[in-house]
């Protein structure tokens, strides 16, 4: 495997990979990939890399490749494949992988060798699977069973192709999308003015296009134009395209040999032209532009797709296609005919019928240029990229929560990305931080998480009162309390603070004398036995006083009581409020409402007591069914949602994604049931762009988060809720996926 190294466009910022064949190796599957790859950096602007790891034939391959491509793979090398998995684990700033598949262009036998890449790899990846047989033979469904299950997300061009691996592969129901073949925007023009260009004017102009093999089918267009060429004897008919570089290696040029002789045979020397050459781009366009019927000819009734009748039609010309599995999908009464397989007769009727209508063949170039405006590859790229963005998990950037903390603490609101000094601190905030810092430092130990956990703690601990209670709020100047503190209820932020102390004091890769003062703090408010009387603060006791059980052995039982207390209180709330088919534990869904089912759950854990953990699941299955259908949809904090009335969508806020996927790990640990894992994951995407208005909520730049989502925009201040929330939901998703 060799690599190409270019410092001035390969930086440290997400990547993609792109895995395939590509120009100037001829294949089009190679083309596909680079347009792909082009409109897909385009549709990412400068925040995202489009790198590209190429598969050769083999080493002695010496292709110029443009600077896109970073390495170069032999196909038939499973040491290469392996090592390009090692690079992509190893790389933090790679975030995905997208393979485009087609068996022929990975080596061993159906292609097996891509499989020791796949097993490896560690980040997501996409798959693209051009060809989809419905009756495989058992070593490329073997194969395929094994893509798929390696495969986060699988992608097929046509809904065809969809049904047949949904019905051999069940593991693939619910990863698999249909992405059409992507075509390149041109303007509509009607055939006589490319004609003339290329002095073609005279001519009734047929065209197929594509590498010539065997499967293509043109001996039976041949055999069709003699009856055609004889009521229009203008009739010229292009093959336009090289023979398919694997063929040419095996037999030479014997298939376009038989072609010639036949054409001599038929007497049509004047009306069919060969060109022998790879088109470009511009080039083939001007021909097919020039085209009056483009001729599909595929033999093959399997044939998934056809980037050629893709574009013939994409540049608004009529088709007459042999009924393959695409072009039954792709090909109407009102923009060309269907024609049975090897079928001459069938195409000689179809020709004599479109060409005897002028105005309507007209009418069909513009249906053809119509109804594929949604192919257009920056089109098909942001569908691809609507996919990855559900997928990937971008790594932890602490830039942002750096920005927005100074040496007292986390700033509160933002201004855009600028910290605004005046909003002052919350509690809150800075116990949110201290738990993601607490995490990642268990992974990863550094000076600078070190010196972030102390400066949360001593926030904290600042904000403690005498009696062992917590203020919230701070202002920014006097570092004094504000009189918000005297204004709202307090007490979710007090217990969260406790949460907040519990993780540190359960990490022992917490400074030793920072944990032992967390410990006092913890117990004065502990030993204070201030009453609680939220369900949500009840919720953060318990999973507090859960963390800290061995902490303080001598502690220990009333900590459990304290545990199985809250928990009765939570179970005579869902029985309370719960009616038919509302199964909650309030009367209405507002807030970080999935704290309430993680709670029971993790309260049946530490108690061993099945009720509460049935129970927890029970309230959590209903919580899903409120907030998850294709996409996750958060309860709008614009108004609450309350039984039997209408629920409000928006304002869509980070901290309710985050509580959700904190508790569907929760139920995930306990069960191993793996729909809680697929949902965890499909919520984190909500951050990434998978939501109803399609738009991230996370920068890239600075791994800031935007604050909430409406239904006309992004709200694109980042505060310290929204940041925070983000990095705790990046961190666990990170675990339960490696």
């Amino acid at each position: 495997m060799k690599m190409m190294y270019n410092r001035d466009i390969f930086e440290p910022k997400p990547t993609i990979v792109f895995f395939s064949s590509y120009p100037p190796r001829e294949c089009g599957i190679a083309t596909f990939t680079q347009d792909l790859l082009k409109a897909s950096q385009k549709h990412l602007g400068k925040l995202v890399n489009c790198r590209v790891a190429a598969l050769n034939v083999s080493p002695l391959d010496t292709y110029n490749y443009p600077q896109e491509v970073e390495w170069k793979i032999d196909q038939n090398s499973k040491l290469d494949h392996q090592n390009l998995a090692k690079i992509v684990n190893d790389t933090s700033y790679i975030t995905g992988v997208i393979i485009q598949h087609e068996y022929g262009i990975f080596g061993g036998s159906e292609g097996e060798i891509l499989l020791s890449f796949m097993k490896r790899c560690k980040k997501p990846m996409l798959v693209t699977l051009h060809t989809v047989l419905p009756s495989p033979s058992d070593k490329m469904k073997e194969v395929t069973s094994k893509i798929i299950h390696y495969a986060t997300t699988i992608v097929v061009l046509t809904k065809n192709s969809k049904l047949i691996i949904e019905s051999l592969y069940p593991e693939s129901v619910g990863k698999v999308f249909v992405i059409p073949h992507g075509i390149h925007p041109v303007k509509f023009s009607l055939p006589l003015e490319f004609k003339m260009k290329l002095k073609l004017e005279d001519h009734i102009v047929l065209s197929t296009f594509g590498l010539l093999s065997r499967g293509k089918g043109i001996e039976y267009v041949l055999h069709a134009l003699p009856k055609v060429i004889k009521k229009y004897p203008n009739v010229l008919y292009l093959i336009l395209g090289k023979t398919h570089p694997v063929i040419r290696r095996k037999e030479g040029e014997n298939y376009r040999t038989e072609l010639a002789q036949l054409i001599t045979k038929l007497g049509l020397k004047k009306n069919v032209r060969f060109y022998d050459q790879y088109f470009n781009l511009p080039d083939l366009f001007e021909f097919l532009r020039a085209t009056d019927i483009y001729i599909s000819t595929s033999t093959d009734p399997n044939q998934s797709v056809s980037g050629t009748l893709s574009y013939a039609l994409g540049v608004g010309r009529a088709v007459i296609s042999t009924d393959f599995a695409q072009s039954k999908e792709v090909v109407t009464k009102d923009t060309g005919r269907l024609i049975p397989i090897k079928n001459s007769q069938k195409l000689t009727e179809s020709l004599l019928d479109l060409l005897s209508d002028e105005d309507k063949l007209i009418n069909m170039h513009r249906n053809s240029y119509n109804i594929t405006r949604q192919m257009v590859w920056k089109n098909v790229a942001g569908k691809y990229f609507d996919l990855l963005e559900r997928m990937i998990i971008p790594p932890i950037k602490l830039d942002h929560l750096l920005e927005m903390t100074d040496k007292f603490g986390l700033i509160q609101f933002a201004t855009l990305s600028s910290p605004n000094k005046d909003s002052g601190y919350t509690l809150d905030d800075n116990a949110r931080a201290l738990i993601v810092c607490s995490w990642l430092l268990k992974q990863n130990p550094t000076k600078q998480l070190s010196a972030l956990i102390s400066i949360y703690f001593k926030f904290i601990k600042h904000c403690q009162q005498k009696n062992g209670s917590f203020i919230n709020y701070i202002g920014h100047k006097d570092k004094l309390p504000t009189r918000q503190n005297d204004k709202e209820d307090l007490e979710d932020s007090q217990t969260r603070a406790l949460w907040a102390l519990a993780e540190v004091i359960a990490n022992s890769t917490v400074d030793k004398s920072l944990r032992r003062e967390a410990e006092s703090v913890f117990l004065l408010h502990f030993n204070s036995n201030m009453p609680l009387t939220h369900l949500r603060s009840k919720a953060f006791a318990i999973k507090s006083y859960a963390l800290v059980l061995h902490a303080f052995p001598n502690k220990s039982s009333i900590l459990l009581s304290y545990i199985s207390t809250f928990a009765n209180q939570l179970t005579a709330a869902f029985y309370k409020n719960s009616v038919n088919s509302w199964r909650w534990f309030e009367s209405d869904l507002n807030y970080n409402n999935a704290l309430l089912s993680e709670a029971l759950l993790i309260a049946g854990d530490v108690l061993k007591n099945q009720t509460y953990t049935n129970l927890g699941l029970t309230s959590l299955t209903f919580l899903i069914s409120k907030t998850f259908s294709k996409t996750y949809l958060p309860i709008g904090h614009s108004d609450w949602y309350k039984n039997k009335q209408k629920r409000s969508n928006y304002d869509q806020q980070p901290e309710d994604p985050a509580s959700m996927i904190l508790a569907l790990i929760c139920a995930y640990e306990q069960t191993g049931n793996v729909h809680y894992k697929k949902l965890a994951n499909k919520c984190f995407s909500w951050f990434l762009g998978n939501n109803t208005q399609k738009k991230s909520l996370y920068d890239f730049v600075n791994g800031g988060c935007f604050d909430g989502l409406h239904p006309d925009r992004v709200n694109l201040n980042q505060g310290a809720e929204s940041l925070v929330s983000y990095l705790m939901s990046s961190f666990m998703i990170t675990c339960l996926n490696k």
